[in-house]
């Protein structure tokens, strides 16, 4: 507890378990949803989008999601995390989550548009959100909301710009250009993030900090409700930690795994310390 409240460039990394308390329940805990099989792992796989039964399935899922994460109010974690960032401590927080309790939570959001550290939003999503659907021909971005009952039907719906445009070209009797399909920004797994060499840098400033600006370094870091199963989170760990246990000569846990689920093996040269319980009743001493 009190190397966090301490820290001064804090960097959290946030998995699923962070929200489960908010309803929404996470993916590889016994009580997950793979586990309970309320959802198959193969459809979160970047592949799915080639097969019909599979893709009319995910829509469906993901129309769910959404109200699910639209009707969940942030959790004691968040609104710590919220407190913490009030206080001057927190460097960045990245989220693997996609349901935006942190931007609820009142943290600044989304992913940094140029490396400029003041005009940066404290919290990154690193998979995407269920706020919005992207055109892949023209690039046009609509609200999900606005799509719901298509989604829930399990399909994916049209272009609304591509839609405006081909008519607009069979009214001047020009040749048409097809109508493009809207698409969740969420990155599934195999999929390469459309932000991704972007994000990287951002990590490795957080990390490292920023000479030119006079930033500093992550000075602690605290990892929480995530198993570390995807390879470029895991990644990334590996980088704030070495810095953070590089920053200094501070003592206290410069590197916290906070998760029910044990800290695997190959892991304990990473973190200083594993705290296991309840993220939300940690969340309550900060």
């Amino acid at each position: 507890i009190s190397s966090v409240l301490e820290a001064q460039n804090l960097v959290v990394i946030c998995g699923a378990g962070v929200s489960v308390s908010a309803g929404i329940p996470d993916f590889r805990s016994p009580q997950g949803l793979f586990a309970t099989g309320l959802l198959n792992k193969d459809l979160l796989d970047a592949n799915v989008w080639k097969t019909a039964t599979k893709a009319s399935s995910l829509c469906k899922q993901l129309a769910q999601m959404h109200e699910m994460c639209s009707q969940a109010s942030p959790t004691t974690f968040h609104v710590a995390l919220k407190m913490l960032d009030e206080r001057g401590g927190v460097r960045r927080v990245y989220t693997q989550n996609i349901d935006m309790l942190e931007f609820k939570a009142g943290l600044s959001f989304g992913i940094p548009e140029t490396m400029s550290l003041k005009q940066a939003p404290r919290c990154i999503p690193l998979h995407g959100t269920l706020e919005t659907l992207t055109c892949q021909k023209c690039c046009y971005q609509s609200l999900l909301q606005s799509h719901i009952s298509t989604l829930a039907s399990g399909c994916l719906p049209p272009c609304p710009s591509c839609e405006k445009t081909a008519q607009e070209r069979q009214i001047t009797n020009k040749r048409p250009r097809g109508i493009g399909t809207l698409f969740p920004n969420v990155v599934l797994y195999g999929e390469t993030h459309p932000a991704g060499e972007h994000l990287a840098q951002w990590i490795s400033q957080d990390a490292h900090g920023n000479g030119l600006d006079g930033s500093l370094s992550a000075d602690v870091l605290l990892v929480a409700g995530t198993s570390l199963k995807i390879p470029g989170i895991a990644t990334a760990v590996r980088q704030f930690a070495q810095k953070v246990h590089a920053s200094g000569s501070r003592g206290g846990y410069r590197s916290i795994y906070l998760n029910n689920e044990p800290l695997p093996s190959k892991w304990k040269d990473v973190f200083d310390v594993w705290v296991s319980g309840d993220l939300q009743i940690f969340a309550q001493y900060l």
